[in-house]
């Protein structure tokens, strides 16, 4: 087969040649392209944004099946921050787990059979400083008070000497605003109610 010379392919069809005429005559065209790319990521930009927004007033943190939160009639609103979460030790055949947004630092029955006078939880405060160091670079200005929260998701039935570790090492780590997620409780002692 020879090898022939390149040529201009505008033009070469009807469609095309008109399209060429007209271009000359200084006719601007009536098509416009629509590139779908920018437009899907701007979209894309949308959705994350509404999602981010929603999620700082809707509810905060998921609470798992095994957890059962104690009931309070006062209570506030909890805003966005480290979940710290302790199941309890009669649903988990380990004795119960301590997570910090999902991962686990520590079993229950190694906090409570501990006779370690140091109530430092290693892992959790060396974790829990990790997330302020992320959290005051994200937030500069507002670090002092963003940066500083944690929200504990304990089981009803967890000693208070796991609890005191775990507020203890979260004051370690800088975090000097512990709070506690309950479900509502009605003024009458009534049932469940609300999100924590």
């Amino acid at each position: 087969m020879p090898i022939k010379k390149p040529v201009p392919h505008l033009g070469t069809t009807v469609a095309l040649q008109n399209v060429k005429k007209a271009m000359s005559k200084g006719h601007k065209s009536v098509y416009a392209e629509l590139n779908l790319t920018p437009m899907i990521d701007m979209f894309t930009m949308i959705v994350i944004f509404l999602l981010m927004t929603f999620s700082a007033s809707g509810e905060i943190a998921f609470v798992t099946r095994d957890i059962k939160l104690p009931e309070a009639q006062q209570f506030a609103q909890l805003e966005s921050a480290p979940v710290i979460a302790v199941s309890s030790p009669e649903s988990d055949p380990r004795g119960g787990v301590v997570t910090l947004d999902g991962s686990e630092v520590a079993t229950v029955r190694e906090l409570v059979e501990s006779e370690s006078p140091d109530f430092k939880i290693s892992r959790l405060s060396e974790d829990l400083e990790v997330l302020k160091h992320n959290c005051k670079l994200l937030n500069p200005d507002d670090a002092d008070q963003i940066c500083t929260q944690v929200i504990v998701q304990s089981d009803r039935k967890i000693e208070f000497k796991v609890l005191k570790k775990i507020m203890y090492s979260s004051g370690l780590a800088g975090y000097g605003n512990v709070n506690f997620a309950v479900n509502q409780k009605a003024a009458s002692g009534g049932g469940k109610g609300g999100h924590p």
